[in-house]
Parts: structure tokens; sequence; C-alpha cells
């Protein structure tokens, strides 16, 4: 079954800097924001080329996600997805409008565009897309739940993807170890899987990502700083020379 996420606690705010690695090379990196608002919370991303990429291609992905907590449950309501710089129109945009049915189920209908085409989706259940559905997984970190489906939006429509936490495992970076909690999630109907990584002592934000399609490690996003406020100050981790600061 479809699990909803509790709102009771929202993930943390947080600023944090990653980089795409393909077969060994950092081909961009992005920066990630999340954001409490007056009705639930917005995630952002915008990711540029990097390296020899940087001097070949000019591309720009900007991303947002905002979603609403009504009656204890976090909802994705908007998306957008725009890719700059390239020939094909990759762009995409929806929204989904939540109410309840006449035995008070909860159902939606998303509306918008994908690369041109039009979406019009009846939905049943809370659904997320490729940035915001790291919001349950934060948030589902530390439950110990057994394997959940969540809806994720792929190639046009929204895909069934079982989620299951593997528990503690140690995670090694740049010489230093992390208490981390692994979660992996499995396509239902295709070989295709993401497995998250992510740090309790830092309030559940992601790590690593990995990327996997018929068995093949296709790419790895990895943190490599972190800002939030704690205690009333800036506190700000640097993985790739591990220096810690506070403001």
């Amino acid at each position: 079954m479809p699990a909803v996420s509790s709102a009771k606690e929202l993930p943390h705010e947080f600023s944090a800097n990653y980089a795409l690695e393909m077969f060994g090379t950092v081909l961009a990196r992005a920066t990630y924001t999340l954001e409490h608002t007056e009705d639930g919370l917005t995630m952002t991303q915008s990711t540029r080329p990097a390296g020899l990429i940087a001097m070949l291609r000019n591309d720009k992905i900007d991303v947002r996600s905002d979603m609403i907590v009504d009656n204890g449950r976090v909802l994705l309501v908007n998306y957008s997805y725009t890719h700059t710089g390239d020939e094909k129109d990759r762009n995409i945009r929806f929204n989904i409008d939540w109410k309840a049915n006449n035995k008070q189920e909860l159902a939606g209908k998303a509306t918008g565009i994908y690369e041109g085409k039009a979406v019009d989706i009846d939905l049943q259940n809370p659904v997320w897309d490729p940035l915001s559905i790291q919001v349950p997984i934060m948030l589902d970190a530390n439950k110990k739940l057994p394997p959940h489906e969540h809806g994720l939006f792929m190639k046009g429509e929204f895909k069934h993807y079982l989620f299951e936490n593997h528990g503690n495992e140690t995670f090694r970076y740049n010489g230093t170890a992390f208490a981390a909690v692994k979660i992996v999630g499995r396509e239902t109907k295709r070989d295709r899987a993401m497995y998250v990584w992510l740090l309790p002592e830092l309030h559940n934000i992601p790590v690593k990502i990995e990327q996997w399609k018929n068995g093949e490690h296709k790419s790895t996003v990895f943190l490599e700083s972190v800002s939030f406020e704690e205690d009333g100050r800036t506190r700000t981790l640097n993985l790739t020379d591990s220096p810690e600061d506070y403001e």
C-alpha cells in the first residue's frame, strides 16, 4: 500500500551542494534547498555542467516542488522542471488539485505539460516527483517501516516504486566514516532502482544517491557541502575536506 507521510515534523530546512558523477567523472553540480512555507514546504534544485562538460554545453536545469500540509499529510501540489540550452523540449510542469471524494477518500487530478504533451492524470494517493521524493524518504528514514509504495512521476506518468529500509550502514567519504541509513526504492514494473544514504546526525539529509537500471550502475549524486540552522546558528559542513564551521 502507498505510504502517507506525516507532517507532524517536517524535514529540517537546508541548503546543500551535490556533485553528479558518471563513469568516475563529475559531469554537473547542483544546489538543493528545502524551505518551510506558510502552507508546507518547497524544494528547489539548480544544476549546471561541471568540468570539461561545462566547456562543451551550457545547459541549465532548474526544478521546483511545492508541497502543502493537509490533515497531517504532506501533499505535492506543484512541480516544474525547466531545461534550457538544449534543442529538445524537456520542460515539465504540472499542478495537482487535491480533494476528498464523497467517501472522504483522498482524490487528486494532475494537469500540466510534459515535453510538449498534455498531462491529465487522476490520482487516488499522494505522489511525488524526482526532487520531492526526498521528503518522504527523509521523514520515514528512522521509522523502520515495512516495504511500502510511493508513486513517482517519471517519463510523463506516475510509476510505482517499492521502498525498503535496509537499516544502518557505515558510509565512508574522503576518509571520514558516517553512520548512515540506507533506503532502497525499486520500480515495480521495471528493473530500475535508487539507493539513498541519509545521515541522521544531519537531520536525515541525503549524502549519496545512486541510480541503477537493468542491474547496471548509471550515476551517483554525492553531497559536497550543506548548511542549516541549528540552535540559532548556521552550521556548515564541507565533506570535500571535512572542516565544519558555525556562524
